[in-house]
This record gives structure tokens, C-alpha cells and sequence, in this order.
């Protein structure tokens, strides 16, 4: 395990400490905004978690690295300056840095994300390294990377990504012409050589968009440009893309040279040749900047992208799927709702085609040999809440009248004719946090337990009784295989990461992946 950074993400009060006491606290400028003549230099860094405790950074502290004191001189001050997010929202994982810096030698102080309030504190650490700015030359840091080590996390710089020229063309436009030009690297060292970015690509954090393919194995969309491969027999696989972006989701296909697509940040579209063991770039043609969250189609309909810019999604469709031609057919909105609360999307593969839907409804359904849409109400045109679709195609949501916990007034439906009717579900917990799903032979699955105990119950009569199975936390994901065996999957909300497997329905389970690593816990201990 590398020698990197072992620190906590702790909740955000160590910010708080750092600016206190005798120190000035600057929030760097828009370079865009200097004047002509400025003394200040254009500084610009990414970072990337493979971890889903934040929702990515939003602002990074730096100090300024004061010079030996001689004899008889006093401690000046010490500076800090605030680097804060450009474009917030351009992805799940990775948020971009540009700012105006004095010339100096700085060190990385703290990384904050104000949504989960939780501090990532390097004070007092070497390892990172200093960097220096100087009049009139730009700096690329490049991309900084954290991951998880057990309950800690270990943090260093990218060799994938020493470069941040793409995600400026891409997201901020405007500031690529400041580092268009000749750029420093800025740091005080080299990328140190010692397997800290190895080790993380080893381990991605996530399980996103699980999908079981016909042959029975599973695939789902990662951290770090992978892809995790789940063998019927149980074996996990990890499929790597040339980079070190979020993927979103990952879906079969059957095409001479693909049957994978992946898709996540920044527009990465990705696909996996038949026989080999790697992800390779898809060309996007004329897709704007954004979040690939879902892909489908074939040969014949085209194919179907759900593109997000911030709050906005759009349905772009292409007749070709490389350097494609992508036209609009479809918007909605997922801005939050000051009465309703958040508004969530969905969209999954179905028989005839593709569907979709927002937290308002309807459902739409396209159908490809037609190229025609249907619409259908949610039950009782309420809000959606959640949505799942299982191997036998019954859908099961949650709904909420308006306002409040949703989870305590939800309804449960599950329909088995795309959303041509509702059945109602009598279900065992007053709080509702996930849909019923069902299994091949018709039983009923739920967990929850939000006041209660974490567990998931069974029911074969149509949800009239329910029976306990087992604990099973709260915030994992239960997918339904089609044998009825059935996968605990981990989406990476923690440090600790894993994936297990059930063949009793929930009553036992096998852990098949994980990423603990006991050669830190032993060392920690020591």
C-alpha cells in the first residue's frame, strides 16, 4: 500500500480552525476579470474522488509558503487563499479549480464540500508537495486524486491526468485561451512513482447501473474510468478505460466491435470490444459538454443518449453511434423544488425499446421499430419517489402526494404492463425508501427500516404477509437476478466498498469483492 496522505474526511469545522488566529484569508480572483497590468498568475487544478462520502470538492484552501525568518525578524501572517469551483455540477466526481494566484510557493491546506460539509484537512502534511507561481506564466497542477484507505483516505497527483487543457475546452471555454499558451507544471517535485494511483484504479469505488446480461453475468458502471464484471460463477472483474472519470452506467449490446457501452463525466462515451479486457473511446461528434447518464438502441432504431447539464437533461438520438449526429428530442428539467423537494430521473431499457421518466411524470415509452411515444400516469398522477424495473419487467415505484418525508406518505405500486395499470402494495415498513421488487417466480422483495431494524422482508402472497429475511442496510442496492438469486450492491456512499451475494433470498450472504485492505488495518493497528 503506498506511503500516501492517510487522512480522514471529517465533517467541516477544520476550515474553520485554519483561518483563525493570525492569518488574511483571500478568495482568488477570475483570472478572466485581472487587470492588464496584474501581478497575479492564472493557476488551474482538478480533482477527482473515488469515493462517494462528498459529492466533489468545491473549494480547496491553499497557503503561501513563508520564507526562512532571520534573526531577529517576526512571523508575518500567514496568507491563505481560496480557490473556489468553476462550473459546479459538470460531473458526479470531479470539480475544476481556476484562479488568480501572487507569485510564491503554496502547499494544499484543505479541501471542503460544502453539500456534505466535510473537510479534508492537509495541514501540517509534506507529502502532497509545495508548487510555485511566477509573474506572467500559467500553471496546470493537473489532477489530484483521493481514495479510499479503510476509514481513511490516501490523496496524491495523477499520472493519467497531468493535464487539464480537455476539461477547460469542454466546461470553461472561456478560460481556455489563458492556458492555451506555454503552462508550468508548477510542482516543487515529480509525480512520485510509487503505485499510489495503481492502488486506487485496483480498488474503484461503486457499483452504479448494475445490469445482468443474458449469459447471467453482471456488469456495473464504476469510479475511475471502470468497469466492474461479475462471472456467473461469482468472480469479479475490473475493465479499465483510458482515463480516470466517473462512469455512470454500462450497457449490453450487440455490435462487431462492442458489447459494452459505458457511459459517465464529461461526455465519456466507452466501449469494450468482444474478447478484450479494456475500455476504448467512442468518438462523441457533435454532443455538447455534459454527463452521459444512459445509453441505448442498436443498429437500426440509432442510438439514445440521456445527456445532463446541470439541472437540465436532454434525450439525444444519433442514427451512428461513432462521431455520431446527435438532435433533441426530449428535455426536462431535475432543478430542485422549494415545495416538492428534489426531482430524480429515470430511464431503463425495455422490450420494445427505451423509457423514461422525472420525479413530476409521466412515463414515456418509445418504441423502436415505430419511433412512437407513449405516455402513461404514475398511480394516482403523484410524484415519483423511486423506480425499479426486475428481470421479469414488473416495475415497481413509490410515489409521494406533494411536500414532507416523502418515504412516510409513499405509496407502493408495482406494475407488470408498462404502466397501463397500478396494483397497490400492502408493504411492511411505514417508511418507504425503496420500491417492491420481484423475483421469476413472483415473490416479493423490500427492504427498509429507517426507524427500525435495517432488514429486508419477503412476501408470497402478493404482499398480504411478509416474512423477515435478514439485515440488510439501508442506502445498499438489491438487485434481483434472474435465477432469483440475488446481489447486495454497494453505490460507494462510505470508505469500505463491497459486493455480496445471496442464494436464500436474503437469508445469508457471501461477500465476493471488497476493497479492505488489511495490510493498512494491520499497519494502522501496529
Amino acid at each position: 500500500m503506498p506511503n500516501y496522505l492517510r487522512l480522514p474526511l471529517a465533517l467541516g469545522v477544520a476550515v474553520l480552525v485554519l483561518l483563525s488566529g493570525c492569518s488574511t484569508t483571500t478568495v482568488a480572483v477570475d483570472p478572466l476579470k485581472l487587470p492588464a497590468q496584474s501581478d497575479q498568475s492564472p493557476v488551474v487544478v482538478s480533482v477527482t474522488a473515488n469515493t462517494g462520502e462528498i459529492r466533489g470538492f468545491d473549494r480547496i484552501t491553499l497557503t503561501r509558503v513563508a520564507p526562512p525568518l532571520k534573526a531577529g525578524e517576526s512571523a508575518a501572517p500567514v496568507e491563505n487563499f481560496i480557490l473556489e469551483q468553476v462550473v459546479p455540477g459538470m460531473a458526479r466526481d470531479t470539480s475544476l479549480f481556476i484562479g488568480a494566484l501572487p507569485p510564491g510557493e503554496y502547499q494544499f491546506s484543505s479541501f471542503d464540500d460544502t453539500k456534505t460539509r466535510k473537510t479534508l484537512n492537509l495541514l501540517g502534511s509534506d507529502e502532497l508537495g509545495h508548487f510555485s507561481v511566477h509573474l506572467n506564466k500559467r500553471v496546470d497542477l493537473g489532477r489530484l486524486l483521493l481514495t479510499p484507505v479503510n476509514a481513511n483516505v490516501v490523496f496524491g497527483r495523477s499520472a493519467r491526468a497531468g493535464s487539464n487543457q480537455t476539461l477547460i475546452q469542454r466546461f470553461s471555454p472561456a478560460h481556455a485561451a489563458l492556458f492555451a499558451a506555454e503552462v508550468e507544471s508548477g510542482w516543487n517535485l515529480p509525480v512520485p512513482k510509487d503505485g499510489f494511483e495503481q492502488y486506487a484504479l485496483s480498488r474503484p469505488v461503486g457499483a452504479d447501473c448494475a445490469t445482468e446480461r443474458a449469459d447471467g453475468s453482471v456488469v456495473a458502471a464504476s469510479r475511475l474510468g471502470s468497469v466492474l464484471v461479475r462471472s456467473p460463477a461469482g468472480r469479479w472483474n475490473v475493465v479499465r478505460g483510458p482515463g480516470i472519470e466517473s462512469l455512470l452506467c454500462v450497457t449490453p449490446v450487440q455490435l462487431p466491435d462492442a458489447e459494452l457501452l459505458a457511459v459517465g463525466e464529461f461526455g465519456t462515451l466507452l466501449r469494450k470490444p468482444p474478447g478484450v479486457n479494456a475500455l476504448l473511446p467512442v468518438d462523441t461528434g457533435d454532443l455538447p459538454p455534459g454527463n452521459l447518464l444512459r445509453i441505448y438502441g442498436n443498429a437500426e432504431a440509432g442510438w439514445f443518449v440521456a445527456h445532463q447539464h446541470g439541472q437540465e437533461i436532454k434525450l439525444f438520438h444519433s442514427a451512428k453511434l461513432e462521431a455520431g449526429s446527435w438532435t433533441v428530442l426530449r428535455k426536462e428539467s431535475i432543478a430542485f423544488d422549494m415545495w416538492r423537494g428534489a426531482n430524480s430521473f429515470w430511464m431503463w431499457k425495455t422490450d420494445a425499446g427505451l423509457a423514461y421518466s422525472v420525479s413530476t411524470g409521466p412515463l414515456r415509452f418509445l418504441d423502436f421499430k415505430t419511433n412512437q411515444w407513449t405516455e402513461r400516469a404514475t398511480p394516482g398522477n403523484d410524484r415519483l419517489v423511486a423506480l425499479t424495473v426486475d428481470p421479469t419487467g414488473t416495475m415497481g415505484v413509490l410515489t409521494s402526494p406533494g411536500g414532507g418525508f416523502a418515504g412516510i406518505f409513499a405509496g407502493a405500486f408495482v406494475t407488470r404492463d408498462q404502466a397501463a395499470s397500478w396494483q397497490p402494495v400492502n408493504t411492511p415498513f411505514k417508511v418507504k425508501v425503496v420500491p417492491v421488487q420481484r423475483t421469476a417466480d413472483g415473490t416479493m422483495l423490500m427492504n427498509g427500516g429507517v426507524f427500525g431494524a435495517s432488514e429486508l422482508q419477503m412476501s408470497k402472497d402478493e404482499g398480504k404477509t411478509w416474512t423477515v429475511q435478514g439485515k440488510f442496510e439501508l442506502g445498499r442496492q438489491l438487485l434481483v437476478l434472474k435465477s432469483g438469486e440475488l446481489l447486495d450492491l454497494d453505490l460507494g456512499q462510505y470508505g469500505l466498498f463491497s459486493l455480496s451475494h445471496s442464494t436464500d433470498m436474503g437469508k445469508t450472504w457471501k461477500m465476493e469483492y471488497s476493497n479492505f485492505d488489511r495490510r493498512a488495518y494491520e499497519a494502522q493497528k501496529k
